[in-house]
């Protein structure tokens, strides 16, 4: 997002804020990065039809939106709705689109300008659902025909034809399911915990419905496979888990994974315009990489750990037996039709079969993401080089693939993006404010002879600026995924919390800290990908599930090397 798509999102969500503050009398009510909070704290819905980037949103539909988060302030009480809901996906996703309906049926018939603000933001998300054809899906036009059923009880709203024609079939099947605690609503609509009582039936059945194929075109497997991402709807509620991969929200698939990631909570970043990737051999000189392999060399002689040795032991670890052809003239096995004829010639030989041969193949990718902010010059920065130099050799060894990745900025205090910023008018809260740097020193293609002075470049800290963690975290693993081995390691090498001075002070306390604990729970929660980290002299615990502590102070063994097995065995 450049400089002026940052400004413009922002204005728009501060006036969107302001209408939700009119309207719900919450004085706290924020909007930011899609994300609505109230003193400071997330408020968690998965109504799909709210889930609108308001900065790119027609006016008529962002003031729908608008009213429909006021509404839902000032009628739901968040923690009885909680307590309420049920827990799973599908569920809770029919739950609270119900409790929205709720709300907005509330709002009084004289203001009849904000009922066709409401009324357009959720006709323009119906057109969405049609236009990414989330509707050719049962679990989407599950959601759709539910929507506007639960619209049409509660709020009179008259159906487009074309809309009614749409959603005619599935509608006939659930309304001998739903229709009784439907027609219950309206009389109880004062009273949000009478109301869940029917709304959670409703829920039920049609979750029942998504679960027969007989009656819904998906099967419950499919069920699984369908994601409805909203606006930040299970931040605070982590029982609650994602349906699939297409968002009923607005036509989102997986391979907008990553943005979601980087807004995870209100996380935003003011430009990305200067942020740079580059090569540990783009930092250093040639003839200066050739200076710091020779030191480098000079460390890992005088620690005395051999890599072939290290390899043996990595791949006693990482390996996983695997086929690799076959073995013949075997006297039990599979039937070898080649050797046939033996039978025919020599009936006493029964060496006729084949078998798979088994060996042991380390398909792994390990990529270690090392902080090189500026607080690592004094956190024995060069045995950390020569730890992560031996341990690139040896997974190469092993027959493994490794990276080795480090992140810092480039520049002390903002750099260009805080001139930006400035040139814009210093907008509050601007988020990320800093060109971030991303280092390459080797990548998982590269052997690590080949690689050998571009990691030498680690033993250089004129390029150890500042830290934001949560993005390089997101970007080690976005390299990961696409990674074909059926096993993804990744390990962060930190001392601690994220830094950058010119982000801390023009945000909220804390801004660089969530970001990260956010994205350390999403990576461990998708489980696709195992991550660790490796503490240096301060807390990487209470981010990460799988940690340890490290002292590099004293000379390097085998057993700082069994770091891997104390993270993933």
């Amino acid at each position: 997002m450049s400089s002026t798509d940052a400004v413009r999102r922002r204005r728009r969500e501060r006036h969107a804020a302001a209408v939700v503050r009119a309207i719900s009398g919450e004085p706290t009510a924020e909007l930011r990065a899609r994300r609505l909070r109230v003193n400071g704290e997330f408020v968690a819905t998965a109504s799909p039809h709210l889930a609108v980037d308001l900065a790119g949103a027609d006016r008529a539909v962002a003031r729908g939106v608008s009213d429909g988060l006021g509404l839902m302030l000032r009628h739901s009480d968040p923690q009885l709705h909680r307590q309420l809901a049920p827990s799973t996906p599908l569920e809770r996703v029919i739950f609270d689109l119900a409790e929205q309906v709720r709300c907005e049926a509330l709002a009084p018939p004289e203001l009849a300008g904000l009922r066709r603000n409401l009324a357009a933001g959720f006709d323009d998300w119906v057109g969405r659902m049609q236009a990414s054809r989330v509707t050719d899906t049962g679990v989407g036009m599950l959601i759709l025909t539910v929507a506007h059923m639960l619209r049409t009880r509660l709020m009179r709203s008259i159906n487009d034809p074309i809309v009614d024609d749409l959603i005619e079939t599935t509608r006939g099947n659930l309304a001998p399911l739903i229709g009784a605690a439907l027609a219950e609503l309206r009389a109880v609509l004062d009273d949000q915990e009478a109301f869940a009582f029917h709304a959670r039936e409703i829920a039920e059945a049609v979750a029942l419905v998504a679960g027969d194929s007989t009656v819904a075109p998906e099967s419950a497997s499919a069920i699984e496979r369908a994601k409805v991402l909203l606006a930040g709807w299970d931040v605070q509620d982590p029982e609650v888990h994602d349906i699939g991969d297409a968002m009923v929200g607005g036509g989102v698939g997986r391979g907008d994974a990553e943005v979601l990631l980087r807004e995870l909570g209100d996380y935003h970043v003011f430009t990305r315009e200067f942020d740079r990737e580059v090569g540990g051999g783009d930092l250093v000189p040639l003839v200066r990489r050739i200076a710091l392999r020779e030191t480098l060399d000079d460390h890992r002689r005088a620690q005395s750990v051999s890599a072939p040795r290290l390899a043996q032991r990595l791949r006693r670890q990482l390996a996983r037996p695997t086929v690799d052809g076959w073995t013949f003239a075997e006297e039990d096995g599979q039937l070898d039709g080649s050797r046939l004829s033996q039978l025919v010639t020599d009936p006493t030989n029964h060496r006729v079969f084949r078998r798979e041969r088994m060996r042991p193949t380390a398909d792994v990718c390990v990529t270690f993401l090392v902080d090189t902010s500026g607080s690592m010059k004094v956190q024995r920065y060069e045995e950390m080089a020569v730890m992560l130099d031996t341990f690139a050799q040896a997974l190469d060894l092993a027959g493994a693939s490794c990276e080795v990745l480090g992140f810092t900025t480039a520049a002390w205090n903002g750099g260009k993006a805080m001139k930006a910023w400035r040139r814009s008018g210093a907008p509050l809260e601007p988020g990320r404010l800093n060109d971030v740097q991303h280092i390459v020193y080797t990548d998982a293609d590269t052997t690590w002879r080949r690689s050998r002075r571009s990691l030498a470049a680690m033993l250089s800290t004129y390029h150890y600026r500042e830290g934001v963690d949560g993005e390089a975290l997101i970007w080690a693993y976005e390299r990961l995924q696409v990674r074909t081995e059926a096993r993804k390691l990744l390990i962060v090498i930190s001392d601690g919390s994220p830094m950058d001075a010119a982000t801390a002070n023009n945000n909220r306390d804390g801004f660089l800290d969530d970001h990260v604990h956010a994205v350390a729970a999403a990576i461990e929660q998708r489980g696709d990908v195992e991550l660790g980290a490796i503490g240096l002299e301060g807390d990487v615990a209470s981010v990460f599930r799988r940690s340890v502590a490290l002292d590099l102070s004293a000379t390097l063994s085998f057993g700082t090397y069994d770091v891997l097995d104390a993270l993933f065995s």
